[in-house]
């Protein structure tokens, strides 16, 4: 499983090549190859799967970037994309979203969009959530 669209704009925004000075400054905390390896092991991992050390710091660096690149889309994702970006970034920083009310209707589609996956690890919240963010980049693309 790769993540070649988010790699990309990683190496680019490394490189000062795309991007605001927003997603350059998040890049360049990322460690690239550890990163690399973090997210081939989060992701080839069950839901528990977690790294450590400097690929721990490297995964959380990535997400970081992946949450300041998700706002260059070209246009805003559907619905459905936003959620799953909601549950994965809520569960990647062990956040528990607040209970809806009986008429919140959107917020009953966040909360039991978070219940569903609230068991994984953070570390496979954040893979997920890059690799969500990926998905992103290669359907609506994104600005430079």
């Amino acid at each position: 499983m790769s993540v070649t669209n988010v790699t990309d704009a990683l190496s680019a925004s490394i490189k000062k090549e795309k991007y605001t000075a927003d997603v350059q400054a998040a890049a360049a905390k990322v460690d690239f190859s550890a990163f690399s390896d973090a997210i081939k092991a989060v992701l080839e991992g069950d839901d528990t799967a977690t790294v450590e050390g400097e690929q721990a710091a490297a995964l959380k660096n990535a997400f970081e970037f992946a949450v300041v690149l998700v706002k260059m889309l070209k246009s805003e994702p559907d619905n459905d994309d936003k959620l799953e970006l909601y549950k994965y970034f809520k569960r990647s920083r062990n956040e528990t979203p607040a209970q809806p009310g009986m008429f919140d209707l959107a917020g009953k589609y966040k909360y039991n969009a978070w219940k569903e996956i609230s068991h994984i690890s953070e570390a496979k919240a954040q893979a997920l959530y890059i690799k969500q963010v990926d998905t992103l980049i290669g359907k609506i693309g994104t600005r430079e």
